[in-house]
């Protein structure tokens, strides 16, 4: 299983997470063992994973810093992790979201389940967010994420 981040382009390794050209070196040490743990452009994110948030707006042609994905890193980062029940649920997602990200990238119509789960997910939780209305954002994404975790997992 390789990265879910990886992707081949124009017989060239791409990394959608640097959004960028990778070498052959980086490939066969980290994308395709999915060694995401050593990967030096994994670790170089200041902890700003949204595993499947970024799927969804990678795919909807946004940059990593888009609206979406700021709101989102901040609502987990503030929010969330204020919690210690949901601190728990980060840590969860954290471990299984890559293996749902991969799962769907294995796929044929890839991009449009992340353009669904960008419509039906990341959309309203933004709208809940923008309306202080954190804990059906949250009960919407956990909801979701579990909903995903039983079809790909």
């Amino acid at each position: 299983m390789s990265c879910s981040y990886y992707d081949f382009r124009c017989n060239d390794y791409y990394c959608m997470k640097k959004q960028d050209y990778v070498s052959s070196d980086i490939y066969y040490r980290y994308c395709r063992d999915y060694s995401y743990d050593d990967c030096p452009i994994y670790k170089d994110n200041g902890g700003s994973n949204c595993y499947l948030s970024t799927a969804c707006v990678v795919a909807m042609d946004k940059p990593d810093n888009c609206e979406e994905l700021t709101l989102l890193r901040k609502f987990r980062d503030n929010y969330m992790s204020s919690n210690p029940e949901m601190q728990k649920d980060i840590k969860e997602y954290y471990k299984f979201a890559p293996q749902i990200v991969a799962k769907i990238n294995a796929l044929e119509n890839y991009k449009s389940i992340y353009r669904e789960i960008y419509s039906n997910l990341i959309c309203p939780c933004v709208k809940f967010i923008l309306t202080g209305k954190y804990q059906e954002a949250y009960a919407l994404y956990k909801n979701t994420y579990n909903d995903l975790k039983n079809k790909y997992l």
